[in-house]
């Protein structure tokens, strides 16, 4: 049985991503889509959660994140990412974690670009 994430692996996760300038709310889904922990207090609904995974999963062109729409442009098992092309909103990013749990983190387009956001999730969410 995998281990679910403790709060303490959740906030040191949350430092870890905050390495990079642009980093902005980060969140942790179960392998259903449940809310276990979010780096802040901000809107992010059951039901939209879950549509965010089920996108990842099951490999669609876009998910929903805050009433924006982001394209999905990388998207495997393990690593997700997502960019609001027309609002600028930023990206979308997540990892698989080892425990098999989804870390998933908004992020603004500095620092790095969408990609490299993916790969540097994924670095974070298995260290």
């Amino acid at each position: 049985m995998m281990e679910a994430m403790e709060q303490q692996r959740f906030d040191f996760l949350v430092s870890e991503l905050h390495e990079f300038e642009g980093m902005e709310e980060i969140f942790a889904l179960d392998s259903t889509g449940h809310i276990l922990f979010k780096s802040e207090d901000f809107q992010l609904s059951s039901e939209e959660a879950k549509a965010i995974l089920k996108a990842w999963k099951e490999k669609e062109s876009a998910l929903m994140f805050q009433n924006s729409r982001y394209a999905i442009l990388k998207n495997d098992e393990i690593q997700l990412a997502a960019k609001n092309i027309v609002g600028g909103k930023g990206n979308i990013v997540g990892s698989i974690t080892r425990g098999g749990d989804y870390l998933i983190a908004h992020t603004r387009d500095e620092g790095l670009i969408v990609l490299e956001w993916s790969i540097f999730i994924n670095k974070v969410a298995w260290s």
